[in-house]
């Protein structure tokens, strides 16, 4: 690892230019011949120190040109699973993933893949985050409870990176301090459950010295407070007790499999008995603190936007940000390509996972749903989600009919799945002047993560679970799940439900590779052509959406990335992932 040390070294001891995101969380940091002397010889420069790492963390949109901004080339997660459909015909996920060009080589080349093992500033942000904690005592004026509290955000700040890494390639090299350039640097692969497990640990040291709200929202929202910590703990045990890693088998052989690097060895119960620990740990201290809260108002399209959207809003456990407003050409630029170029457009497999208003599957004969008027009466998320035809949009209707306004013709890229992206647009036409922000991590998933942990560790569903499940549910409207699942439907329902409400914030990539999910990669996917009669009723036309390599060829190498082969070359332990 040593050459990729030096060169983390020297990017993490210049504080990065990052772009304004609010008053004074994130504000520009030191210029770049500053020493560590002057950077630590006062708390405010100390602290736009810690911001440059903060400005480090994964940032789930398009938003400029850099590897980090525009991976695979410009475009979405969501592109690979089965809820979105690229039809940007240069981007990655279009060009190497749906072609299967890709290959442990296209690692090496940052921009192409879905989470780069080295631009994706990971390693700069670990290495800032050390360095800050190891001068943070020098500076005089802070006291001694705020560098407390700043090391504790420090800590985050390399656990969350290692969270990422971790769901991308499995077991990762552990580096726990600031590595000098002429320091060893040969850092092999720790195993999957040692990773798990020392992500896990940085956490548990790290909480106790945070807030737990943030009261400043106008100034430092975005920072971490004990709620961020206990749920991405709760987010990363989930993770490691699902079959992926926690099973009596590897998903597939090889080196790094023998290893333990991509598996645990065995299945343990007792990881989901963890998982749903730390879930419950947060929610109870949610339930009887004030300071966090699922939105509900009674107004449910409103409250599910406001959920994900609005900042400071009290169900936003972890957010990223690039700045306050689009208002850079590059970040407008982002948007617009996304909108424009048909990036995720929604599949009709997506949209049939909305059920109706009532919270019945549409699938269901009972349920009241009408082929020939499909948008009607259905999950408040699916509207505040995808953009589907006549539904109020922009002070209109949208028009997603063939000819409409947002679907031109058969052959344009905007819409080409007969649906469009709705979810962060909103209804900025062009996104010019919106306030973005990623939520990276937020209260439902919590309680969903908790239903699904409890149901897998009691071998089907509890009173608890059930009613973290239907809290979710009835927030947009929906009436409670049935009573009496067995285990497997139950597991089926929260997977459902958790690409209801969270599409677009990159949870279904990560839900379809810890499940395994094999028939939702190789699935044949569909779009819904509207045609406008001259009488103003639709007629609607199922069709394929064009096919993906993987749907014939599909591996269970593609559960985890390959590693660059530049790195693993270097000798230093980085054994490839199966497959690859």
């Amino acid at each position: 690892m040593k050459n990729m040390i030096i060169a983390v070294l020297l990017l993490a001891l210049m504080a990065t230019g990052c772009k304004k995101i609010g008053n004074d969380f994130l504000e520009k940091p030191p210029s770049v011949d500053v020493t560590k002397d002057t950077i630590f010889s006062n708390v405010v420069y100390a602290k736009r120190f810690l911001t440059g790492a903060y400005a480090t963390l994964h940032y789930g949109w398009i938003y400029d040109f850099s590897p980090k901004g525009f991976g695979m080339d410009a475009d979405i997660l969501e592109s690979l699973t089965d809820i979105g459909q690229t039809y940007r015909t240069d981007g990655a996920a279009y060009r190497i993933y749906y072609s299967g060009q890709y290959s442990a080589a296209t690692e090496n080349n940052p921009t192409n893949t879905k989470y780069s093992f080295l631009a994706e500033d990971s390693w700069v942000g670990i290495r800032k985050a050390y360095i800050f904690m190891e001068n943070i005592d020098r500076v005089p004026d802070a006291s001694a409870l705020e560098k407390k509290t700043l090391k504790a955000e420090a800590k985050m700040i390399v656990a969350m990176h290692y969270c990422d890494m971790y769901r991308h390639f499995g077991g990762l090299p552990w580096i726990d301090h600031a590595i000098g350039v002429n320091e060893r640097s040969d850092y092999p692969r720790l195993t999957s459950l040692a990773t798990l497990n020392a992500i896990v640990k940085l956490i548990d040291e790290a909480t106790p010295d945070l807030p737990w709200t943030i009261t400043d929202l106008s100034n430092e929202d975005g920072r971490f407070t004990q709620a961020s910590a206990l749920g991405l703990k709760s987010r990363i045990l989930l993770f490691g007790a699902s079959p992926l890693f926690n099973n009596a088998t590897p998903y597939l052989d090889g080196e790094a499999s023998q290893k333990q690097l991509t598996w645990h060895g065995n299945y343990d119960a007792n990881l989901w008995k963890r998982a749903a620990d730390a879930a419950a740990e947060l929610i109870q201290k949610v339930e009887t603190q004030p300071g966090y809260r699922v939105i509900k108002t009674g107004n449910p399209r409103q409250d599910f936007q406001d959920s994900y959207y609005k900042r400071g809003n009290g169900e936003i456990l972890i957010s990223t940000r690039i700045r306050y407003k689009n208002e850079g050409d590059y970040d407008y630029l982002g948007m617009f390509i996304l909108r424009i170029h048909g990036i995720g457009c929604p599949t009709q497999e997506y949209v049939n996972m909305f059920s109706t208003a009532a919270g019945v599957p549409i699938s269901d004969p009972a349920s009241g749903y009408s082929a020939a008027n499909p948008y009607k009466n259905r999950d408040p998320r699916l509207y505040e989600t995808v953009l589907v035809n006549d539904d109020s949009y922009a002070g209109r209707t949208a028009q997603l009919w063939v000819g409409g306004i947002e679907r031109l013709s058969l052959g344009q890229q905007q819409a080409a799945t007969g649906y469009g992206v709705r979810k962060f647009l909103l209804d900025n036409v062009s996104a010019y002047g919106a306030v973005i922000q990623f939520p990276y991590l937020r209260l439902t998933e919590i309680y969903l993560s908790y239903a699904e942990a409890a149901n897998e560790l009691n071998n089907g569903p509890t009173t608890e679970a059930y009613r973290c499940v239907n809290l979710v549910r009835n927030r947009v409207g929906l009436r409670d799940l049935p009573a009496g699942l067995s285990k497997s439907d139950f597991r089926e329902a929260i997977l459902t439900e958790r690409a209801c409400e969270f599409g677009y914030e990159e949870v279904r990539w990560f839900d379809l590779i810890r499940w395994k999910r094999a028939s939702d990669f190789t699935k044949t996917l569909h779009g819904l052509n509207t045609f406008k009669n001259p009488d103003n009723t639709f007629r609607y036309e199922l069709f394929e959406l064009p096919p993906r390599a993987w749907q014939k060829t599909f591996s269970p190498k593609w559960y985890l990335s390959a590693l660059p082969p530049n790195e693993v070359n270097k000798g230093y332990g980085l054994i490839q992932n199966p497959g690859w």
